[in-house]
């Protein structure tokens, strides 16, 4: 599943957007699309994190570009990804779009 993620990021930063989220995440885009938008912005960013996460440095530059990255997608995520499980309790299909996450990263 972390590859397909991988994919999708690198569609996003290229413009090509939540199709190929949807398909790293294992569902259509109309799936995806369905979901509230602060859920399918969880998912854009976690995804990038989880990426930059599972990489590592092979020289002082990536390790700071890394760093940066590490620091701008992650950050406050645990508690994000709390929050929306709560809000969204009662909601089946946020609550599998979040499933797979995980909840301390921080």
């Amino acid at each position: 599943m972390r590859g397909y993620r991988i994919l999708a990021l690198c569609g996003s930063l290229l413009g090509t957007g939540f199709p190929s989220l949807a398909i790293a995440q294992g569902r259509s885009a109309g799936e995806l699309a369905g979901l509230p938008a602060d859920v399918r912005a969880f998912i854009q960013r976690r995804d990038g994190c989880d990426h930059f996460r599972g990489e590592e440095a092979t020289d002082p530059e990536r390790a700071t570009f890394l760093a940066a990255q590490l620091k701008k997608l992650c950050t406050g995520t645990d508690a994000q990804l709390a929050r929306l499980r709560k809000s969204y309790a009662a909601n089946p299909a946020v609550i599998r779009a979040l499933a797979d996450y995980e909840p301390n990263i921080e």
